[in-house]
């Protein structure tokens, strides 16, 4: 049932102050309501590993079912107490796990009420066993063949079918309960990286069909929220159920609680009670906050209002608790143009119906680790990164394979090359003599490759084998090989020169006063620095710069953006790069590439061009000295005036364009003379 607003019929200023309390009740979370626990008990088995949960609605006793020893767990349930009670357990028809191969894996359970039965779902074998109450199998196993996997089940009450979850092509399957043939399929909606197995069919009070599946996108890196799609139309709906946080994890199993507004779900030890309890208006769903990396940040959503197309009445936009924007109440997107730089931004998309507001919120971090954009990697996990800047191709291997996936700089996936190894691990580009440099797990060699064919062409010890990241400096001609065999884990220097590639010039290791452990990829800065993650309690949560010599500098760039997998998952981050004036993360444990902000670096510009005239000539020497000299005025971009790159603005930059225009000498560095990012966006200065 929705939660109802009450009306006020007070006048006068006493009016105005309730409506005020009123609203801002209405934007504070409410403890014991959506998404939060109303009770847990633990599932039976002294090795317990629960799949999927049952309700049986015909005495309201709750059934786990365990993925591999056989046995099911049958609750009580009080409704005064809103508690469960281990009220028996039983052995069921599929029966246990056999070594070596360790099947069947009963990875579902649901009721039938027309029949007053259980159907099982064994994973391994694709088979449906019907149960019946007592534990005993009815008639003979069902049979019946998908492309997929085979998660969870549950049982459609409107068509007299089952619906199974396939994991791998993030689709709900139809199945006949008589002979197995896949009635129909329906697309799950969301990321294509996604966490989640739990399904179950609900129909509505107006017999509509509903199914509700356990999702979590990269960023969660576990299962964050119920989300709900129509049986008829395959659209996704705006209810939804949140989980705050506190649940245990990983969730798996999903279904109806035994009273209206409950879900019930199951993890491999715990069966959770949760309320489910609708707001009265939905909020503005799906909210996707980012950097732009040109000083803007850029939210979208999905409105989820009562009006035609889920138009609300007006949306408002909050930064960091006040209101900076009001729009109409079709709008799905925003644009910031004047966030504070190197801040984390607080913001809220509010739907707005006459009174009620509903709120969506999301953090962004304006600054060194804001997140630009991210893309699924649909190869075998990646691993490491390399980027030929002419050709704009960024090189990322594969953890499992010997394959190497191209994307461009926007993370679109361009082409893929196969190097015919095993087991790539770190990889690095020279693109003095266009070879790609790779390495391999548990090998001692690195493997020069062409970047075009894929072609392993000559090798040369690494004195490691466990070379994780591979990163090539310019500044030096050297390649630099991050050793994780050894303890602590250093940058190996290796001579890049023709004739004498391999050759040892030393390693490099941070001080252990300064308490960093490097892990988590390598990238060198072309003056001649080193980006490299480091750990922090074996998590990989931060890349920080070094100098040639391993001496940690100021700059840190926080991992934070990427989600939670850094604190959660093993493998979260294994390779980084410089691209441009961002830092592109190999987050190998969710299959995702993110790519984060080194320096919110302003619009592209034309180094020397003070005036932003558009071109270079003798007004920009001019603009520049009397800037600095005699309280001029101040450029639209301050990086431009710096026309030598040597990351200060004085008498030499004027000077140096002088000796440009008319002494033939160098021309500014880049970028020139057309407008660009600054490739030196370290020095601090910006637009």
């Amino acid at each position: 049932m929705r939660m109802q607003c009450p009306s006020f019929s007070t006048g006068g200023s006493g009016s105005r102050l309730l409506s005020l309390l009123f609203l801002l009740l209405l934007t504070l979370p409410v403890q014991g309501q959506l998404g939060t626990e109303i009770s847990s008990v633990a599932v039976c088995g002294s090795n317990a590993s629960a799949s999927d949960v049952a309700l049986n609605t015909s005495d309201n006793t709750i059934w786990s079912i365990d993925s591999s020893s056989g046995k099911i767990c049958v609750f009580s349930y009080s409704s005064t107490q809103q508690s469960m009670f281990l009220a028996n357990m039983i052995d069921h028809p599929v029966g246990a796990a056999l070594a070596p191969l360790f099947q069947p894996q009963c990875t579902g359970i649901t009721y039938n009420p027309d029949s007053d039965t259980f159907w099982i779902l064994n994973g391994t074998s694709l088979e449906l066993v019907e149960m019946d109450t007592s534990g005993n199998q009815v008639g003979t196993a069902v049979p019946f063949s998908m492309s997929g996997n085979a998660v969870g089940l549950t049982y459609d009450t409107l068509s007299n079918t089952l619906w199974t979850r396939d994991t791998f092509n993030q689709v709900a399957v139809e199945l006949d309960l008589v002979t197995g043939a896949i009635v129909s399929t329906l697309p799950l909606p969301g990321d294509t990286n996604r966490y989640g197995s739990g399904l179950s069919f609900r129909q509505s009070p107006t017999s509509q069909g509903y199914l509700d599946f356990t999702y979590g996108t990269a960023f969660d890196a576990q299962v964050s929220e119920i989300r709900s799609i129509s049986t008829s139309t395959g659209s996704l709906e705006c209810d939804l159920v949140p989980f705050d946080g506190t649940l245990p994890q990983p969730i798996l199993g999903l279904t109806s609680g035994p009273e209206q507004d409950q879900v019930l779900t199951v993890t491999p030890t715990m069966l959770v009670l949760l309320d489910s309890m609708q707001p009265a208006i939905h909020a503005p769903a799906d909210l996707v906050c980012t950097a732009d990396g040109e000083g803007a940040i850029d939210l979208s959503w999905r409105n989820c209002g009562p009006g035609g197309g889920g138009l609300y009445t007006l949306i408002r936009i909050t930064r960091n608790g006040a209101i900076v924007d009001t729009l109409p109440g079709s709008a799905t997107s925003w644009q910031d143009l004047t966030p504070a730089v190197d801040t984390t931004h607080e913001y809220q998309v509010q739907g707005v119906v006459g009174s009620i507001i509903g709120s969506s919120s999301c953090s962004v971090l304006h600054g060194p680790g804001g997140l630009v954009s991210w893309a699924p990697f649909t190869g075998d996990r990646p691993r490491d990164l390399a980027y030929d800047e002419q050709l704009d191709d960024l090189y990322v291997t594969e953890s499992f394979s010997g394959v190497i996936q191209v994307f461009d700089s926007e993370l679109n996936l361009k082409r893929t090359i196969d190097t015919g190894l095993t087991n790539l691990r770190g990889i690095g580009y020279n693109p003095t003599v266009g070879l790609l440099l790779v390495s391999r797990a548990n090998n001692g060699l690195v493997t020069f490759v062409d970047p075009m064919t894929g072609s392993p062409l000559s090798s040369f010890p690494s004195n490691s084998t466990d070379v994780s990241a591979i990163t090539y400096d310019s500044l030096e001609d050297d390649w630099l090989l991050l050793d994780e065999a050894s303890s602590p884990a250093t940058i190996r220097r290796m001579e890049a020169l023709e004739g004498f590639e391999g050759n040892p010039l030393g390693t490099i290791t941070p001080p252990s006063t300064s308490g960093l452990s490097l892990g988590g990829g390598l990238a060198s800065v072309p003056e001649g620095s080193i980006f490299c993650g480091v750990e922090n309690q074996g998590q990989i949560t931060s890349a920080s710069q070094f100098t040639a010599f391993g001496f940690p500098l100021n700059f840190s760039l926080p991992f934070s953006a990427v989600g939670n997998s850094p604190l959660l998952l093993n493998n979260a981050i294994t390779g980084i790069e410089l691209v441009g004036s961002s830092l592109v993360v190999a987050g190998q444990a969710t299959d995702t590439l993110f790519k984060l902000l080194v320096v919110s670096d302003g619009p592209d510009f034309i180094r020397g061009d003070s005036d932003s005239s558009g071109t270079v000539n003798l007004t920009d020497v001019i603009f520049t000295a009397t800037w600095i000299y005699a309280d001029g005025a101040e450029p639209d971009c301050q990086d431009a005036c710096d026309a030598n790159d040597d990351g200060r603005i004085d008498i030499s930059d004027p000077i140096y364009t002088l000796f440009y225009l008319f002494t033939a000498s160098a021309a500014p560095p880049a970028p020139f003379p057309s407008p660009g990012p600054d490739p030196t966006f370290l020095d601090e200065i910006g637009c």
